[in-house]
């Protein structure tokens, strides 16, 4: 055997490289990634571009660059087939995910993917290995979950989840958080546990999003309310308190490339013949500030962010240098339609769905991948992940 695996690995990079150039499909790219050391370190070589074929180029950039692609929902004529769409390119890689994705993904984060494979268990996957991870039941002693079950709901009871860290990377040491039920409470898993954390907070606090910023949790409601969570004690400290004057329908937390504190609101209108469809309206950034003049830190209000870009969503949002990336707009936010209406589901729109791209320069709306009016579940930002994941989990 471990002959073998030798003369795998020894092949000579002539032969890998005219594998590599037959390659089309992302997934296929990914398992000869996978093969041994030698075999990664070619399929991931960017010394020569000009000489690389061009599907294998674009799946190359995808690889390296931390970039997040879009991943395309399949339709209800289609629902074996999974994309991936560059908005750098706009051009979609295909890659055949392991697991069907007919159904909801409520986060995504470090390159892996949240959704509910059965009734409270919650399933993490990498699609660009493989990778699953099948977390223990999440139930609250205090919350009421077969009203989700009965209903067949319970892929909606989560409308969130993030990683602290990459679990292949830190196998022994990332948390999950998760924003759960129409409570909107936020509950967490550590890796070695058997059982989830069910943080008792401030009642009625009702979170929209939440991040690891200088690495301690932090989550925000939709009034500008943002609290620290220590994950070991379970205890919330208000950092800024909520207010009316800040409501909006969504927010989010995103860590600019200056390591600034940003909330990103997004404000959203009904349609006037239909009051279950809603559409972006406007957006506001805030940045957290420290004043010497007071105790606590405050929002303000920024016009710009200038060579960045910020991509929301049901992502672990995230801003990205578009001076890097060519074809990446700056001053803007790139974002999804996630947003759960009054029935507690998404309401896919079709081709008028709520994604698109927001100009802070002059706060114009723009389009990036138009969807198709068959998408059962709304797209999700994800960032490529391949790194080395040969650890057991």
């Amino acid at each position: 055997m471990a002959f073998s695996v030798l003369c795998w690995a020894g092949l000579p990079k002539d032969i890998l490289d005219l594998i590599l150039d037959h390659i089309i499909q992302f997934s296929d790219y990914i398992r000869f990634c996978s093969v041994c050391k030698s075999w990664r370190s070619v399929g991931l070589e960017d010394n020569n571009y000009h000489h690389l074929h061009i599907q294998r180029l674009r799946i190359l950039k995808a690889c390296r660059s931390r970039l997040p692609m879009l991943m395309i929902p399949p339709t209800i004529s289609n629902k074996e087939n999974q994309s991936f769409y560059s908005v750098t390119d706009g051009v979609i890689l295909d890659l055949q995910l392991p697991m069907s994705f007919n159904r909801r993904c409520f986060g995504s984060s470090h390159g892996w993917l949240f959704t509910m494979e059965k009734p409270m268990v919650i399933v993490l996957l990498n699609p660009f290995s493989g990778r699953t991870i099948h977390l223990p039941e999440l139930k609250d002693p205090e919350t009421v979950y077969q009203f989700w079950v009965d209903k067949d709901d319970h892929e909606y009871f989560v409308s969130k989840g993030i990683l602290s860290s990459d679990p292949c990377r830190d196998v022994d040491n990332y948390e999950v958080v998760v924003i759960y039920s129409d409570n909107r409470k936020l509950a967490s898993f550590k890796s070695g546990d058997e059982t989830w954390q069910f943080f008792n907070l401030t009642k009625g606090y009702f979170f929209s999003d939440i991040i690891y910023y200088e690495g301690q949790l932090h989550a925000i409601n939709n009034f500008g309310g943002l609290m620290h969570i220590d994950t070991i004690s379970g205890a919330g400290k208000i950092i800024i308190k909520p207010t009316r004057r800040m409501e909006c329908r969504m927010t989010y937390l995103v860590k600019s490339y200056e390591r600034d504190l940003l909330m990103v609101q997004k404000f959203m209108e009904e349609n006037e013949h239909d009051d279950m469809h809603y559409k972006a309206s406007d957006f506001k950034i805030f940045k957290m500030v420290h004043s010497t003049q007071m105790r606590t830190p405050s929002w303000v209000e920024i016009n710009s962010i200038g060579d960045q870009a910020l991509f929301v969503g049901n992502n672990y949002s995230l801003t990205v240098s578009t001076s890097d990336f060519s074809g990446c707009s700056s001053n803007c936010i790139y974002y999804t339609d996630h947003y759960l209406a009054i029935t507690g589901h998404y309401v896919p729109h079709g081709p008028d769905d709520d994604t698109g791209i927001f100009n802070l320069r002059d706060r114009s709306f723009g389009s990036h991948y138009i969807a198709d009016r068959e998408h059962l579940i709304p797209p999700i930002w994800i960032v490529p992940n391949l790194k080395d994941d040969t650890q057991p989990i």
